[in-house]
């Protein structure tokens, strides 16, 4: 699953953070914009759930992370506004 992850800073952070998981497995794909950056998405056998939750997760544990403007969405899933599941 492809998993768009926007930020106007950190954004080497986030991309080294994000590679260092293990399950889910992030692997950068590319710049779909010059804040967006794009994820392919891997659970292990067996296990799955919400990348988009784990990862706003993971940035907002760092010390820089509770500041910082973060938007994760599932390629194709529109924002609207809302909550963003």
């Amino acid at each position: 699953m492809l998993v768009n992850i926007s930020s106007p800073l950190k954004r080497d952070e986030i991309k080294a953070l994000l590679e260092a998981s293990e399950n889910p497995t992030f692997k950068f794909v590319k710049m779909k914009t010059p804040i967006e950056m794009q994820f392919e998405v891997t659970y292990a056998d067996g296990t799955d759930g919400d990348p988009c939750s784990y990862a706003k997760k993971l940035i907002k544990a760092q010390p820089w992370g509770a500041v910082l403007m973060v938007r994760a969405l599932i390629e194709g899933q529109a924002f609207t506004g809302g909550k963003v599941g």
